[in-house]
């Protein structure tokens, strides 16, 4: 920090600062005025002391008259310049202060140099000593408000001392060499205190204003903090209820099975069970997915697509649900391109359908693009009950929710993640009330971001070919039994060949019997000194070139994933069957 203030003063040139930081050199300029108003009345019992030292030797209009100049000097230096004291604007305006509080300053001091002429030559060398002494006096003590600007105190002191060496000058002395050399010396000494002056000035004001940064982050981070405290409690108290309820039904529904039940019964509590882990999942997927962007936004891959069928098909996968709830959910879009990344698109697409059709009881949801001289509006309304005005600043926020009433599970968690992704594609985000009733969430996207669709090409996905896995041998690793008793039950399934082990050394032993593995799944924490990227590698030594996934929920695997230090994919949990089957025809095909 004091080589921060020292590099502050070292660049004063001229009068004043006009290179340093715009805040800082406000802040000075607005200590110098406080400390010259304070300081500019004392002027007039000092001029009065030396007028009345002169008087007894020169006419009284003479001495009277210069006290009373030097008086009304700086009392109009004061009216000038008090602007600067308390003015809101200083800083846009500091060159304007500047340079009238420069200007009344040297003013001042012609004004004080011009009374040792014309009160020196008549008075008795007694009295101009005592003047002398007196304006030295008044120059020394002007370092108070003048001194923080080495340059301007430089020309005000050589004004002042200037003005008393005339004065000697123009008098009859035998001693003019000497007090004139004094008068230099006197000079010369005072200007380098004003400059060491300057110098802690201005590291005073910087450390000053630096504390006042610090003390403003500290307290942002304290109100940040407080947020977050209040985030965690409203996320427990949603996960304590919502993440309980699919839990409870879970437990009941599986006690029902241990229970002897008709082949109807059974299918009916599957479909309840499919209902409540469906729910489980796309709350811990929230929770997951929130995480990962806490930990690091995604690198965004932009590419030039069609907005309409990605509506459609978010629409079609999603009217099931509205309809449940009795909702229309619609779309209206032209026949336009967007230069996006259409996966972190879809994502925050689907947080805004899935909000508005969770807070939506009646009437319908609705996703309209508009073409705008400015770009593209692309808004998702819907009848819901609306957000009132003092929460609209709330709803991004982590684990908020503005209906306290609301009949879905949720954590709250949705719109913030829209809020850390937009900014990813330059998209503007705004929420306002969706007449005559519910809310719009509209989403600008920039002019350079969209063109005119050359023609209507169905963008519609080809229905992927269904490959068969049978014959493939994978190699599963898991600590948690469960996990791989879940896993195996798949495979065979899918008629692959699965074996399991629980631990590396299992893992090592099937290797061993088993060279022919062609894909290993392996969790990431094993409850071992290696993991599960490591083991994959181990296992290559003696295996040769197999295919490799991570199947794990560990942040650690999925930061060191996005660093690129582990080179397999990476399938979070809680993942679908579906992603884990496309992952097994993937490496198939490669075979």
């Amino acid at each position: 920090m004091q080589t921060s203030a020292q590099n502050v003063s070292e660049r004063q040139n001229g009068l004043g600062v006009h290179d340093v930081a715009p805040t800082v050199a406000a802040q000075l300029l607005r200590f110098t005025v406080r400390q010259s108003v304070k300081n500019s009345y004392t002027v007039w019992l000092i001029s009065f002391f030396v007028a009345l030292a002169a008087l007894s030797h020169v006419p009284a209009w003479i001495s009277v008259g210069w006290a009373l100049s030097v008086g009304l000097a700086y009392t109009i230096r004061v009216l000038l310049i008090v602007g600067a004291r308390d003015s809101p604007t200083l800083e846009a305006q500091h060159g304007f202060w500047l340079r009238r509080y420069t200007i009344t300053t040297v003013a001042c001091a012609l004004v004080v140099a011009t009374g040792p002429a014309f009160l020196f030559p008549a008075a008795s060398e007694t009295a101009r000593m005592y003047m002398s002494v007196l304006l030295c006096c008044w120059l020394a003590g002007s370092m108070a408000s003048v001194g923080a600007y080495a340059g301007l105190f430089a020309v005000y002191a050589a004004v002042f001392t200037g003005g008393v060496a005339v004065g000697w000058v123009l008098s009859d002395t035998t001693h003019k060499v000497e007090i004139l050399v004094m008068l230099a010396l006197f000079a010369v000494v005072v200007i380098t205190f004003g400059r060491s002056f300057a110098r802690l000035v201005s590291e005073g004001v910087e450390i000053r204003f630096v504390n006042e940064q610090l003390m403003a982050r500290l307290a942002a981070a304290r109100e940040a903090a407080e947020e977050s405290s209040a985030a965690k409690s409203r996320f427990l108290a949603a996960a304590s209820h919502d993440l309980r309820q699919p839990l409870h039904a879970v437990a009941m529904l599986n006690g029902l099975l241990t229970r002897p039940q008709t082949p109807e019964s059974i299918a009916d509590i599957s479909r309840h069970m499919a209902r409540s882990l469906s729910t489980l999942q796309r709350l811990f997927s929230s929770v997951l997915d929130y995480s990962r962007l806490e930990a690091g936004a995604p690198e965004p891959v932009p590419t030039w697509f069609a907005l309409a069928p990605l509506l459609d098909r978010l629409t079609a996968e999603y009217m099931p649900t509205a309809a449940q709830k009795g909702l229309a959910l619609r779309h209206d879009c032209p026949m336009v391109q967007i230069h996006s990344d259409a996966q972190i698109l879809e994502r925050i697409l689907r947080n805004l359908i899935e909000n508005a059709i969770k807070f939506t009881d009646q009437g319908a949801v609705t996703l309209t693009a508009a073409r705008m001289d400015d770009g593209l509006n692309l808004t998702i309304s819907d009848t819901g009950p609306g957000i009132p005005d003092n929460l609209k600043a709330d709803i991004f926020k982590e684990y908020f929710q503005a209906c306290a009433e609301k009949k879905e599970e949720g954590l709250g968690l949705g719109l913030a993640i829209v809020r850390h992704l937009a900014p990813l594609l330059g998209i503007g985000i705004t929420v306002r009330d969706n007449q005559p009733r519910g809310t719009c969430f509209e989403l600008c996207l920039p002019r350079t971001s969209v063109r005119e669709a050359p023609c209507p090409v169905s963008d519609a996905p080809l229905a992927p070919r269904a490959i068969d896995l049978g014959g493939l041998t994978v190699l599963c690793i898991d600590d948690d039994p469960a996990s791989l008793h879940a896993l195996r039950a798949l495979l065979v399934e899918w008629k692959a060949s699965p074996l399991m082990a629980t631990s590396p050394q299992q893992a090592f032993d099937e290797a061993a019997r088993n060279p022919s593995i062609d894909v290993i799944l392996s969790d990431y924490e094993l409850g071992a000194p290696i993991n599960g990227a490591d083991l994959i590698l181990a296992l290559r030594e003696r295996l040769g070139p197999v295919s490799g996934c991570i199947l794990t929920g560990a942040a650690a695997a999925i930061q060191a994933h996005r660093d690129g230090l582990i080179e397999f994919p990476v399938l979070l949990k809680p993942f679908a069957a579906r992603e884990l089957r496309e992952m097994l025809e993937m490496f198939k095909e490669m075979r």
